[in-house]
């Protein structure tokens, strides 16, 4: 009794709207994140949602990385936001201020490399954020993975 249902109209709706949305508003969250509700955490849940539906729709069985997302990527990209996290934090040490005051950290080059003029906290802020969605996006895909892995086949 475990035959999948199969629901082209379903598929052909998920994969072509619902995906695509949900990867754009993500990615919204996330730039909006430092002026307005949302930010990294957000955003991760957001973009982790839409990878673990275009694995729902995909496969019959959920193995880890069935859809292009090997876990050493995963785990990598998870150490990679941690580490954003915890540099961006020590560099503001480093310039003489508390842990993870953003406003200390020279940003000015980012400025006249955007072309925008955005105060040194905000663009601290925006790092942090990033960081902060790339681990939540990445573990949140990882457990998943590790949730929906055959048992029989390890």
């Amino acid at each position: 009794m475990n035959q999948p249902y199969e629901s082209t109209i379903l598929k052909f709706i998920a994969k072509n709207f619902l995906v695509p949305l949900m990867v754009v508003f993500a990615i919204y969250v996330l730039i909006h994140g430092e002026s307005s509700p949302g930010g990294g955490f957000q955003a991760g849940a957001i973009f982790a949602s839409a990878i673990i539906l275009v694995r729902l729709i995909g496969a019959n069985t959920q193995t880890q990385g069935s859809k292009g997302l090997p876990m050493p990527l995963l785990i990598i990209a998870a150490s990679t936001g941690l580490g954003i996290y915890v540099v961006t934090g020590i560099l503001a040490q480093l310039f003489g201020a508390n842990y993870l005051d953003y406003a200390a950290i020279p940003l000015q080059w980012f400025n006249e490399f955007a072309g925008e003029n955005r105060t040194n906290r905000a663009m601290g802020m925006w790092i942090i954020e990033l960081g902060v969605f790339l681990g939540v996006a990445s573990v949140l895909v990882i457990i998943f993975d590790l949730l929906s892995k055959d048992p029989e086949n390890d």
